[in-house]
């Protein structure tokens, strides 16, 4: 038998993955993307740049008519220095009043209390009034003609509202008459009872 002959073809390379036309180069999609949705882009960036530009001439006009009026108010507002001087020095004034009234002890309310609670036969020697907080220490040196007076005296002086720690410090007898010394605590607005 005679041998078949075997034909031979040539080879053929077929590759399915990669795409059949030539491939679109990275320069001509760039491209074509800034013709097609870039230009919208780069239009809206124009416009955005112009309105800021045309922006800027108001903003400077509005700062120079700004300060314009600003520069007018300047004359009125160095006349009232002197008023504000005035008004600062009278603040400062009732700021000092009012910070000693706060401090301040009506000493002559105390006064008038112990010169209430003193009966006839009660002669006050030497008195002195100190400060402490929000009361008022009294010292007091004084002469009671007989017991009777001491006692209603000193009495007067626990029965009133306006003073605690009523205490007699110190009591002798010279020439007749009782010497003695008073302590005790006033409020420092005795203006009828106890401040709670």
């Amino acid at each position: 038998m005679p041998k078949a002959k075997i034909i031979k073809f040539p080879a053929i390379n077929l590759d399915l993955l990669r795409p059949q036309s030539s491939p679109e180069k990275l320069f001509s999609r760039l491209l074509r993307w800034l013709l097609s949705t870039g230009r919208y882009i780069f239009i809206f960036v124009e416009a955005l740049v112009l309105i800021v530009f045309i922006s800027r001439f108001k903003l400077d006009d509005d700062l120079a008519s700004k300060k314009e009026a600003i520069e007018q108010q300047i004359p009125y507002i160095e006349s009232l220095k002197p008023v504000e001087i005035l008004i600062r020095q009278t603040q400062l004034k009732l700021s000092a009043i009012s910070s000693f009234y706060s401090n301040y002890a009506d000493y002559p309310q105390i006064l008038k209390r112990i010169a209430a609670q003193t009966p006839i036969g009660v002669k006050i020697i030497s008195l002195n009034l100190e400060k402490n907080g929000n009361k008022v220490t009294v010292n007091l040196n004084a002469q009671a003609e007989n017991n009777n007076a001491l006692s209603t005296f000193i009495q007067g002086l626990k029965d009133d509202q306006s003073f605690s720690d009523v205490a007699v410090t110190s009591i002798g007898f010279e020439k007749g008459s009782l010497n003695f010394s008073v302590s005790a605590q006033a409020n420092s607005n005795p203006s009828g009872g106890k401040s709670s």
